[in-house]
């Protein structure tokens, strides 16, 4: 499979993170998409795909066709995808605020879900028509002069100072608010208008993203309780647990196991050969 990233360009940062291109054969039908803390705009040029309920009361009930242009908001849980037999898709990561600056609709509306970019994006999908034979250069070209033809104003910068922040480290409001010069009710009114999501909530996701990519690069002998808490700011292993049920649906030793089956480049994708 044919993987490739590019950094995002000059006039489109801080807002967009990086451009991606995907092609090829998927690891397995389906495929655990973790939390993290970007945002994504896709276009897909294969076949549709389904995303699937993950808390369906039937396995495959609820599901969701992905055909052409679609926005992945922050998600606060994880996602199941069945793919295509060919996988053949560009993206835009974007932070939390990036939408904002596309859209005149509300990131309270967009993020935790997946969403056809149609209504609050027109002609995104139409990009598609030209992109079908193309590699990774031309459909990161098309990406830069579409979004920058949408790109309109920006986030608050201490929105911006604020999702850095909490990228990097665990840091409670309170502290962060005092860091930033606000109040912990200004800082989270800020962020739910710039964002779409709370501090809190941004910290939550964050923290566990930061936490599957340390465990997903343990050696094979390194995964007692003790030695995964020390890569995670969590309480003690109940609070682990509870956290690590909620973001992915695993136990951190189920996830160990299939992480380690694929490699650590498949710590936030995890392929699964069935599901239920």
């Amino acid at each position: 499979m044919l993987y490739e990233e590019f950094p995002a360009p000059a006039r489109l940062q801080p807002y967009v993170s990086h451009f991606w291109f995907v092609r090829g054969a998927p690891p397995a039908r389906y495929e655990k998409i973790l939390p993290g803390p970007l945002a994504h705009l896709i276009l897909n040029l294969s076949s549709p795909y389904r995303l699937l309920d993950p808390f369906a009361a039937a396995p495959g009930s609820g599901a969701m066709e992905v055909a052409v242009g679609f926005y992945s908001g922050v998600q606060r849980s994880y996602l199941i995808s069945e793919n295509p037999p060919q996988l053949f898709n560009i993206g835009a990561a974007l932070r939390p605020y990036g939408i904002a600056a596309l859209t005149d609709v509300p990131p309270s509306e967009l993020q935790g879900k997946v969403q056809d970019t149609d209504v609050f994006l027109p002609g995104f999908a139409s990009l598609r028509t030209g992109l079908m034979d193309s590699g990774p250069a031309p459909a990161f070209a098309a990406l830069e002069t579409f979004l920058t033809s949408r790109f309109g104003g920006g986030a608050d910068p201490r929105t911006l100072e604020a999702v850095a922040l909490l990228a990097e480290e665990d840091i409670p409001v309170a502290e962060l608010a005092r860091r930033l010069g606000l109040s912990p009710s200004t800082l989270q009114r800020i962020m739910l208008r710039d964002c779409g999501i709370t501090p809190k909530s941004y910290a939550d996701v964050c923290r566990f993203y930061r936490f599957v990519n340390a465990a997903a690069r343990l050696p094979e002998d390194g995964s007692s309780g003790r030695e995964l808490l020390a890569l995670a700011d969590y309480y003690d292993q109940p609070h682990l647990i509870r956290a690590f049920r909620r973001f992915s649906g695993f136990t951190p030793s189920e996830y160990l196991r299939l992480v380690r089956e694929h490699g650590p480049e498949y710590a936030t994708f995890i392929p699964l050969r069935s599901v239920g």
